[in-house]
């Protein structure tokens, strides 16, 4: 299995579907956009962790000589999206499924009771909150730290040995979890709608097969 040629054909492809966020990002969003990116966002996080899993075996099998990423595949640091010391790194590990209890919901009133009396009471109207400003700051340091982790993809791999290495003699609880969750990964499709679907689905197989113990 030629590892690193899948690396390079994901990632090249990962890269593009992120220049076609980069795009589409302003600072300020309206809910419909911010949903739209966050549709793709996901999956392409969870198809980067992937990379990164498999990356990190090859610089297992050798710490010494990792591979080279081409400078020209390299996407552009905007100006908006350049990482900086407040730009969080990106995380390696798969958000863990959480288990809410069900709990019967509170009934409170939101609402006072709009009774009036003609000539007695003034009429009660309900006053709409105005929508609240939607900002991508949030967003554009998601997108930074996944441009940060695509454009060097051995550092990142090193990173995640590393912790690995640690995680051996933590113990029993959410520090030995492995880094991709159990099931199908976050932001998973069934039903592909976008490129980064199907980019998903083969990174998570390829990182899957990658970690096999060897026969």
């Amino acid at each position: 299995m030629n590892w690193q040629a899948a690396i390079n054909l994901n990632r090249d492809a990962l890269l593009r579907v992120l220049g076609t966020l980069l795009a589409m990002t302003t600072p300020h969003l309206s809910r419909q956009s911010r949903s739209a990116i966050l549709r793709v966002l996901r999956p392409a996080e969870s198809a980067a962790r992937r990379l990164i899993v498999i990356a990190a075996r090859l610089y297992k099998e050798a710490p010494r000589k990792p591979a080279p990423i081409a400078q020209s595949n390299r996407l552009p640091n905007f100006a908006a999206f350049k990482p900086t010391a407040k730009t969080p790194r990106f995380k390696l590990f798969d958000p863990r499924k959480r288990l809410i209890e069900f709990q019967k919901p509170k009934q409170t009133s939101k609402f006072m009771p709009r009774i009036s009396v003609i000539g007695v009471s003034t009429p009660l109207f309900y006053t709409a909150k105005p929508p609240r400003e939607l900002t991508a700051k949030h967003l554009c340091q998601r997108l930074a730290a996944l441009q940060e982790a695509l454009n060097d993809l051995p550092k990142q791999a090193k990173r995640l040995a590393r912790q690995l290495e640690k995680r051996k003699t933590a113990s029993a609880g959410p520090r030995r979890v492995p880094p991709l969750r159990p099931g199908l990964p976050p932001g998973y499709r069934s039903n592909p709608a976008h490129e980064v679907d199907a980019l998903l689905k083969e990174c998570h197989r390829l990182a899957l097969y990658a970690l096999e113990p060897p026969t």
